[in-house]
């Protein structure tokens, strides 16, 4: 569970990041991020107020939940930009066939 959890968190964001971004709605991946951010610094604040073991689950919801998310929407939207102005016809980058001309 200790896996499966950030996966998800992390890969969710990821397929969310690349399609906006590879149909041309890169405004949905900051609007992702800042909430995510909002959540991070919220349990931190919160989990830095309780004393003991009492704020492990708000440090337990903001590296293992919140941060993948952000970094899989981010990541996604990299890669989605990426694909989008290199499409998978063409192949990556670089590799273009001998002779070939956009």
């Amino acid at each position: 569970m200790v896996y499966i959890v950030p996966l998800f968190c992390f890969v969710i964001p990821l397929i969310v990041g690349v399609v906006a971004m590879r149909c041309r709605m890169g405004w949905v991946v900051p609007v992702l991020s800042v909430p995510g951010a909002l959540i991070i610094a919220w349990a931190i604040w919160k989990g830095r107020q309780m004393t003991g073991f009492g704020g492990i689950g708000y440090a337990i919801v903001a590296v293992l939940m919140a941060a993948p998310a952000i970094l899989g929407v981010l990541s996604g939207g990299l890669i989605g930009w990426l694909r989008r102005r290199h499409p998978a016809s063409k192949g990556p980058p670089g590799l273009e066939p001998p002779g070939w001309r956009q």
